[in-house]
């Protein structure tokens, strides 16, 4: 009778993954041959590119010196010179840090500034009035959003110039990939990264056909004017982006958004903790934001944010399965001592393999089994399949040997059910508290959470 209940609610899980597994399935198809841009010409004409490094403290990050000496190498190989750094900081030490280059300038944000905005929306929106204060909000320049630890590389800046010289829109990304320190993180963590690059083929779907359901905060090209126009005072709010990306949509229509191509490396969560919360943080911002788009676009995101809930439900019930039959099972084998002779003779006690035992096994399948089976075959083969791909591209971009490559991708086959609930529980754990706090704070329109920083 158990058996039978965690068959029935796994599998109805299973197959409420269905739609996700097609769809990404077929993302991936159509969009390979564009995820990375590999015409990579070196055209003379250049655009003004402002690479804005967003960050609470380079003093305490270490890694932002990183990306800013991975931006001075890139453009200097590339014989690209048009361009200046902008590390934006809450922290004013900052500006002994960072004082090695005449290329990299650094904007403190001032501690009596006032936005409706928080955390990052806050620093970001500084930075555009800063900007604007010194004349560079004009078509001429363009902003290239960067987090703490992101990576360019000649590849990124080639893509970048090539997307402004095209004149593909206003605002557009790329695909990120989390090879970084990625040995140094938490194992568990590292591999749950790699569902990250499939799913950024979903992301090249949702920029060039908007408006899109989510936008990384980092690989971000804007054009100066257009950053000027729409802000970033959203109110308190851990999705700024997400809500970013719609406004320039609503603003400046679907040819307004593209992909350029251009690969941004960064590094996964370093402990459970970390990625419990940043998973956390994007499913709040996203459910803090629903309200604020119509209907249609609201629909698609809670199908999104339930598909994350269900994929908890799923994992857990499939994890029950597997310890209900089959633990107890290993623990009950008997100590067997098999003969040679034994072992010979194994073959001709097998029994006769016939075409017409085969089509008499065939024929007695239940048809809807039969069916339910191929479909829950097909979603668990692209699950697993997702990992294996995303975990390829991460490691793309390592230094890893091939040999230490091959036995993470063994880890992860053997470890996704215990991924997928790592993945998951953050997203159920999120819509479960975010219901309570807003049914507890009815007066607050938007209820505000924390902003986790992560450790870098």
């Amino acid at each position: 009778m158990l058996d039978t209940l965690l068959i029935a609610i796994a599998t109805f899980f299973w197959l409420s993954y269905v739609p996700t597994a097609i769809i990404s399935l077929y993302r991936v198809v159509k969009s390979r041959k564009i995820f990375v841009e590999k015409d990579l010409r070196r055209i003379h004409n250049d655009p003004a590119i402002i690479f804005q490094i967003t960050t609470r403290s380079a003093t305490k990050t270490p890694v932002v010196e990183r990306g800013v000496m991975s931006i001075i190498e890139s453009c200097h190989q590339v014989n690209f010179y048009n361009y200046q750094i902008s590390v934006v900081t809450d922290d004013p030490n900052d500006t002994r840090t960072l004082k090695g280059s005449s290329k990299c300038g650094i904007v403190v944000v001032d501690k009596e500034f006032h936005t409706n905005a928080i955390k990052k929306g806050r620093a970001l929106q500084y930075a555009t009035e800063h900007r604007r204060l010194t004349g560079r909000n004009t078509s001429k320049y363009w902003i290239f959003h960067m987090d703490d630890e992101s990576y360019v590389t000649t590849q990124t800046i080639l893509a970048l110039l090539k997307f402004i010289r095209e004149s593909r829109g206003v605002a557009s990304e790329g695909p990120i990939f989390y090879p970084l320190k990625f040995e140094s993180a938490n194992r568990l963590t590292a591999i749950a990264e790699s569902v990250r690059p499939y799913t950024c083929y979903d992301c090249v779907s949702q920029m060039t056909n908007p408006p899109p359901l989510h936008m990384h905060g980092s690989n971000l090209l804007v054009r100066s004017d257009v950053e000027d126009t729409i802000e970033w005072k959203f109110g308190p709010i851990l999705a700024e982006d997400q809500m970013f990306g719609f406004k320039v949509y609503e603003k400046y229509g679907p040819g307004s958004m593209g992909w350029h191509g251009g690969i941004l490396l960064e590094q996964p969560p370093l402990n459970l903790k970390d990625h419990f919360f940043q998973r956390r943080r994007w499913v709040l911002g996203t459910l803090q934001n629903l309200e604020k788009f119509p209907r249609l676009h609201r629909f698609k995101l809670m199908f999104k944010s339930v598909t994350y809930f269900l994929g908890f439900a799923s994992a857990v019930a499939s994890a029950a399965f597997t310890i209900h039959n089959y633990v107890p099972l290993l623990f009950s084998l008997p100590a067997y001592n098999i003969s040679y002779e034994e072992i010979i003779s194994l073959p001709s006690k097998l029994p006769a393999f016939s075409l017409d035992s085969l089509a008499q096994s065939a024929a007695s399948i239940n048809p809807v089994e039969f069916g339910t089976a191929a479909i829950l075959l097909f979603t668990s083969i692209v699950w697993l399949a997702s990992y294996q791909l995303g975990l390829l591209l991460n490691l793309r971009y390592s230094k890893i040997g091939w040999a230490k490559r091959l036995v993470f991708h063994v880890q992860t086959l053997l470890l996704c059910p215990l991924i997928g609930l790592v993945e998951t529980f953050p997203a159920f754990w999120a819509m479960i508290e975010y219901q309570l706090k807003k049914k507890k704070s009815k007066a607050e329109k938007v209820p505000v959470y924390d902003f986790y920083v992560v450790s870098k």
